[in-house]
């Protein structure tokens, strides 16, 4: 197969700042953001005014001292967000992105171990901030117009205030504020599904190279409209969703609610999504229940047919074949991007059925996060694509303490070396030591292949191999994989679970779909189960096969990113 060439259409910005001014000099007015209002109507942001507030905000920030400080951000998402973001990187601060979803607790000892002097919240969050530990905090900043007794208390909009009255002053504090880009300018913890959180230290030359690769990745014109649903915190969101979409000049609309997606969806009739794997697997099932439930999937099938054999004489005829069904996604989608998590490659190949291509890439926190992506036309399903431009990706193989570098085709632990990869972990020389090879390549800790074309292929997370008693190596998402394809299992986790006796057992934990089991007893919901997994098994190596299951009540706990906390299972 031909590698895709990837064409450099943008270049590499010095800074955000750039970003922001550039965009607003070639979108001037036009739309930016579409969001909710805390009335629950929807309101618009230009290119022009988004980079107006984030100079008066940057203004505002250095006329109060917070210049070359730390400031977190704590807050649903909304412009405001990605603004302060900008804006503290700008006035040459560290900017700290804090999950909303964490225990106040967590969000106390973040802010105390990073030692963040202000914090841009939400009215949803100031009280929780009001009451924390936190004295080395000297501003509490408030997206909304809220009543607030505490003297370090100011609202966004009277920093917007301060801001254009220094800068209608002829104030420059902020324009010229001077820091080295190489540098950390952002402190993120990461989600912590194996039980700790770090701290990943990155530059803005990580984070505007990792923009640049994702631009000229995705290539997306400006004319797209993104539908942004995942939280602004996450690495991924931030620059794909976000910056990578302001430079590229394209309207995002930010969704409100999660119970709202497939709402909001046929309300802002995006161009493009960007997700997580559970969202691709959520709209492809809701839609299948529909086809059901109308008795159409012969139809469906015989359409799909016939534009497969169309397509390969140059005819697409998708778009108005399934029309109906593209309807319901609000009738313009045609792009979703994909990462976070393993994608299933049947899903991606139902969207493309339809006319919608799934572009899957892979992406880890200390990398910015993206290091690899499929192009526009997907060349294998099962990929994570090829790696970004300027970064380099190998597989390695640890044998009795040397590092070796494996050939195409064997699996290894995935080491990325490059522009985005990170500066290391906070206040944590050893375990940044740790993440290193001697050649200076980043550890991802996740394992998978390269082909002969230098596609990437990811068969699982080093810390959840099962090791088995005769040695074996087990990757449990290669089985959870097949387990998720049962309509009757939501969710499900493989684990090893140890015996008495010392030997290992692969054991499925899984969550029925209980709405199939309503008139059910326990008892034949878990025959059922044993039934299914036994149909799995036999697709499977013996030393692969699931011995045991467990009945799950309730859903796996998750993390704001829809991953399942497996630590907690073992």
């Amino acid at each position: 197969m031909k590698k895709p060439v990837i064409k450099n259409v943008y270049q590499t910005p010095e800074n955000l700042r750039q970003i922001f001014r550039e965009s607003a000099e070639k979108f001037g007015d036009k739309v930016v953001y579409k969001y909710f209002t805390s009335a629950n109507d929807v309101a618009e942001m230009t290119y022009n005014q988004l980079y107006s507030t984030y100079n008066a905000i940057g203004t505002a920030i250095s006329d109060l001292g917070l210049q070359h400080t730390k400031i977190a951000i704590l807050s649903e998402n909304r412009p405001e967000w990605v603004i302060s973001y900008a804006a503290t990187i700008g006035s040459a601060s560290v900017v700290i992105p804090l999950d909303k979803e964490l225990l106040p607790t967590q969000i106390e000892s973040f802010l105390q171990y990073s030692e963040a002097e202000a914090i841009f919240c939400s009215a949803s969050y100031i009280e929780k901030v009001l009451q924390m530990d936190i004295p080395k905090i000297k501003k509490i900043i408030c997206f909304d117009n809220c009543d607030c007794s505490d003297e370090r208390c100011i609202t966004f909009k009277e920093m917007i205030e301060k801001g254009n009255e220094l800068l209608d002053s002829g104030s420059t504090i902020f324009a010229d504020a001077r820091y080295d880009t190489s540098k950390m300018c952002a402190l993120l913890f990461t989600s912590g599904t194996t039980g700790t959180s770090k701290g990943v230290m990155l530059s803005e030359d990580n984070i505007t190279s990792n923009i640049n690769a994702c631009c000229n990745m995705i290539n997306l014109p400006p004319d797209n409209v993104l539908l942004s649903v995942l939280p602004m915190h996450h690495t991924y969101e931030l620059t794909a969703g976000q910056l990578s979409a302001i430079r590229i000049g394209v309207t995002i609309c930010i969704n409100n609610s999660l119970k709202y997606v497939m709402r909001n969806i046929k309300m802002f009739r995006p161009s493009v999504l960007v997700v997580v794997p559970l969202y691709i697997s959520t709209i492809k099932k809701k839609i299948s229940d529909e086809i059901k439930k109308r008795n159409k999937e012969n139809v469906i099938n015989v359409g799909v047919k016939a534009t497969k054999a169309l397509r390969k004489v140059g005819i697409d005829t998708r778009s108005i074949v399934f029309s109906e069904i593209r309807k319901s996604l609000g009738g313009k989608l045609n792009r979703i991007i994909c990462g976070g998590a393993a994608t299933d490659p049947e899903a991606i190949q139902w969207f493309e059925n339809i006319g919608i291509n799934v572009s899957q890439g892979y992406g880890i926190t200390e990398c910015s996060p993206l290091v690899a992506v499929n192009p526009l036309i997907t060349c294998y399903y099962d990929s994570v694509g090829l790696p970004i431009p300027g970064t380099r990706v190998k597989i390695i193989s640890d044998e009795d303490g040397r590092e070796v570098d494996l050939p195409c085709g064997e699996i290894g632990e995935i080491c990325v070396k490059g522009p985005s990869v990170m500066l290391g972990y906070y206040n944590a020389e050893d375990a940044t030591k740790a993440a290193f090879t001697q050649e200076g390549y980043f550890r991802t800790g996740d394992y998978g292949y390269l082909n002969e074309e230098g596609f990437l292929f990811i068969t699982g997370r080093k810390k959840n191999i099962i090791v088995l008693n005769n040695g074996k190596n087990v990757y449990p998402e290669e089985i959870e994989e097949y387990l998720e394809k049962i309509e009757s299992i939501k969710e499900c986790v493989v684990v090893g679970r140890t015996k008495d006796s010392g030997e290992v057992v692969l054991t499925a934990l899984i969550y029925p779909d209980f709405d199939q089991f309503k008139d059910c007893s326990d008892e034949e919901i878990i025959a059922k189960m044993r039934s299914e997994v036994a149909n799995v098994n036999k697709m499977l190596a013996s030393f692969k096969q699931v011995r045991s299951i467990e009945i799950q009540k309730e859903e796996f706990e998750k993390t704001t990113t829809k991953k399942i906390i497996r630590y907690k299972l073992s």
